[in-house]
């Protein structure tokens, strides 16, 4: 029965992501969160995974700053106009539907320097989370930054004991507009010794 209820819960999950995108949104505001400006000013540019990438609006600044990017998002019509906002803004962004728990390993040949999440893992179940986190392992390369925002208490943690290879270099907590307790987080997968 769990199973059963997990996969409905999947599915009204699914359908009311793709609800939303018939209209607006609200957290896709258009507007490049300072933290990704700030990075995007503070480090060369790489290869960069943008998970649960909407319609494609912090790929596109980082595309835009030399990086080469893939965005991901299950949701079809989100893809369609990221594709077309990059289109319009002459920028080459390899867009594609994908769950981002589940990503199929031979898409992504080699590893990024960047992998984004605005407000995608949250969202996640938690076996989707733990999936997630053992994708980030062959998805980061040696060095590479996961930097992640979320709703999450200041005392709670994306990451457990079992991805000891995320070390956490920073976090900025704080609350979205509606007064929910949120957070940045700059992860660095570490060198296996």
């Amino acid at each position: 029965m769990t199973g059963r209820f997990s996969n409905n819960m999947k599915l009204l999950h699914h359908l009311t992501f793709n609800l939303w995108y018939l209209h607006h949104p609200p957290w896709d505001s258009g507007i490049v969160p300072p933290e990704v400006v700030d990075f995007i000013a503070s480090n060369e540019p790489g290869r960069a995974l943008d998970l649960g990438c909407g319609t494609g609006t912090s790929s596109l600044a980082l595309a835009k700053a030399g990086w080469t990017v893939i965005g991901i998002d299950f949701v079809p019509r989100a893809i369609r106009m990221a594709k077309r906002k990059a289109k319009a803004a002459g920028l080459t962004v390899d867009f594609r539907v994908g769950d981002v728990a589940h990503l199929p390993s031979p898409l992504f040949p080699s590893p990024f320097s960047l992998v984004l999440d605005i407000g995608c893992f949250h969202s996640l179940s938690p076996s989707d989370q733990s999936s997630y986190l053992d994708q980030l392992d062959q998805l980061l390369s040696p060095g590479g930054i996961w930097l992640l925002y979320g709703f999450f208490k200041p005392n709670e943690s994306p990451v457990d004991d079992a991805h000891k290879n995320l070390g956490l270099i920073k976090r900025e907590d704080g609350t979205d507009k509606n007064g929910r307790p949120s957070a940045w987080f700059w992860y660095r997968k570490r060198d296996r010794q």
